[in-house]
Formats: structure tokens, sequence, C-alpha cells
């Protein structure tokens, strides 16, 4: 008795609860940053805060303004923390990350580097390093000006891009996984298009575009949008993507949707050089343009061996772009020092050269189609039959 009197009497003294934090209505939450590059070598560090006092319908006991619901404020500083800091002076709360979802590097600002950028997010405890990365042509700030038509914030739009597998989902953790700083990033394309939805007036469009490669933390090349879909197989991210190919029987298109797919990469035991890429998947048709019957399962299998040969090319297409400017964007020396670690050692050092120069992947795809939609064959060939 007289021991469960003394833990309840202890209990006040540790679970004293936040007693040293900032209150919530003391805090400018950070939804996205923005980082350009400023003149003298200088970064540009744009912030995107969402503003409470606008959250709230007035109905409801908001404040009822009609204004945007989120601010953008900037600063320039040799490093990252002198700008942000130059951006809290101005502030009347104090400004958190702990809702920050996504990073937005210009593309001039990536060709130069972003070693500084994660140093400050890696080191940063309360900024999340699984938040998305992209790079954006021009200014990334101005990805703020665009109108967000389903979402509230404009920053909701990029981070959807790469949440739904449409473009290659990257992270600061990603870089931090890395050996060497080679790693695959997603860009955006903007565009000024007339917006309907806004009564015909001229807004900034954003959708996701090509691939940025990285070398040594620096934008050394892109992967055009086709070819950069071999990404997704490489990085397992493949999640309905859409595979057309001609159907063998006409030469007429059938589309698929792959639904689910797994790759497997090892060194061979032969060359250490070749890497096996196994990939098993399943998918779905989506729509035939075809006279072929899809029941039949011999017109079936040709059609899938099909489909694997164009993914398999695809494949090969990403490697040989990265290869050409020596960034091993898929960790192909991960897979390496892990199942050969006395080669790895061996060429460690001059990795880079043989990497463009040596490596080789023999990459098989078992892909199996699962459905066939609603209908088995095309509805007008039931139609020409009846």
């Amino acid at each position: 008795m007289k021991r469960l009197k003394s833990l309840i009497l202890l209990c006040p003294f540790v679970l004293t609860g936040c007693w040293s934090q900032y209150e919530l209505n003391e805090r400018a939450f950070v939804a996205g940053i923005y980082v350009d590059k400023a003149a003298n070598g200088h970064m540009e560090i744009s912030l995107s805060f969402s503003l409470p006092n606008r959250l709230v319908p007035s109905d409801l006991g908001g404040a009822g303004t009609t204004g945007k619901p989120y601010s953008l404020q900037s600063a320039t500083g040799k490093t990252f923390t002198e700008a942000y800091k130059k951006i809290q002076a101005t502030l009347t709360r104090n400004i958190s990350w702990g809702h920050t979802r996504i990073i937005i590097i210009s593309e001039e600002m990536a060709r130069d580097g972003i070693r500084d950028i994660l140093e400050f997010v890696l080191r940063e405890p309360n900024l999340n390093i699984n938040q998305t990365l992209l790079i954006a042509p021009g200014k990334a700030k101005d990805i703020e000006e665009l109108t967000p038509i389903f979402e509230r914030f404009p920053t909701t739009i990029p981070i959807s891009f790469a949440q739904r597998k449409v473009t290659v989902d990257t992270t600061p953790k990603d870089f931090l996984e890395t050996s060497n700083g080679d790693m695959i990033v997603g860009i955006l394309t903007k565009k000024t298009i007339k917006m309907l939805s806004e009564g015909g007036k001229e807004g900034l469009f954003v959708s996701p575009g090509e691939m940025a490669l990285f070398h040594n933390y620096k934008m050394v090349g892109k992967l055009d949008a086709k070819v950069g879909r071999g990404a997704f197989w490489l990085r397992n991210l493949i999640k309905g993507a859409e595979v057309t190919i001609k159907a063998p029987a006409d030469q007429q298109l059938i589309s698929l949707l792959v639904m689910d797919a797994h790759t497997k990469i090892r060194p061979s035991k032969k060359d250490p050089f070749t890497f096996n890429v196994d990939i098993k998947a399943e998918g779905n048709i989506s729509e035939s343009q075809s006279k072929m019957s899809l029941t039949n399962e011999k017109q079936m299998a040709q059609l899938e061996h099909v489909a694997e040969k164009q993914i398999q090319n695809r494949i090969k297409a990403t490697l040989k772009s990265s290869q050409e400017v020596k960034a091993d964007v898929f960790q192909f020396s991960e897979y390496l020092s892990w199942h050969k670690p006395k080669i790895w050692k061996m060429v460690k050092k001059d990795w880079p050269e043989s990497y463009h120069e040596k490596v080789k992947m023999n990459v098989q795809v078992d892909l199996h189609i699962k459905r066939l939609g609603a209908e088995n064959n095309s509805f007008w060939e039931k139609e020409k039959s009846s």
C-alpha cells in the first residue's frame, strides 16, 4: 500500500506534460519549402504557411475572410538557417516544421547541388525526412501561385503526384541512404492555361513531367517522362501503371493496367557487373481495339510476351540514360557491396567509371494478365457477329 501511495505521489512530477512548448496559437505551421538560387551564391528560402484564421468559415465561428488560406514568405541568406531566421524575425508566431510535407527545389539550385539543403533537413529534428522532394523549372516558389481547384493549398497538388505514383516519390531519407548522392527525383512542369473554374482567367498549371538524375548530390541530367517510367519498375513503385501495346494478331492497340509488381535485383554469379533484374507483375485489360480473342490462351500468352518485352525495353533505356551521366540512381553499388563485398572494395573508388562502362542488366519480366474487365472481347465484335 505504501508503495502504491509513493507511485501516485511521484506521477505529478514525471507526467508534467509539454509545459515548455509553444501553444498552438503561437505557432506558424510550414506546409511546404521552396528553395531557389539567389545572387552571390546565396539561397532564397520561401516558406508556405497555412493561415488558421482563414480556414474556418464565418458561419462556423471563423473570421469569414475571403482571402487565400495560405501565405508565402521569402528571404535570402548564405545558409538555410540564416534565410529562415530572417523570415522568423518578421512573423508574430514561431515557425513550426511539424506539418511540412514537401520540399521543392529549383532546377538551377539543383544543378549547383543540394547537399547544404539536405544538411539542414537531416539535422533539424522537427523536419520529417520522409517528406516529398521535387524539382521545378524556373523559380520553385512560383508553384505557390497555382490555383488549387480540388484542394485548399497549392502544396497538396505536387504531394499528390508523388503519393499516387505519377511521379517518382523521392525523399531526403533516400539521399541519406545512398553512399554517393546518386538519386532520381521527379521534375514538375509549369505552364499557363485558361482556367474554366476561374471564369476563363489565366493561371499556372502544374503537372508531373521529366525526372532529374543526381550524381554526388548535383543534378547532372534528365529522363523524359516515357523513359523515366522504367525507374518505377526498378524502385518497386509500380501501382496502376499503363502499358499500351500492339496485339500480335492484328497490330491493333490494347491497353493494360499493371496493378501490382515486385522487383528483385541481384548481381550475377558469373559476372559481378551484370545484374539480374527479376520482375513479377499482374495486370488487367483496360481497353482493346483489337479483334483478337482475349479468351484464347495461346493469343493471351503472346500478348503477355509483347508487354513483357516493352517493359524490358523501358527499363534498359532508363539504365542507359543514367549510365551516360555516371549517376547510379538505382543504387547498384549497394547490391554489389551487400552480395560481393570483396569485389566492391576493389571498385569502390572508381565506381562511377565502372558503372558507366561495365554495368549490364539481364531483365526478366513475368507478367500475368488476370482480369479482362466486364467484357471478354470488344463489344463491337459482338455487334458484327449478332
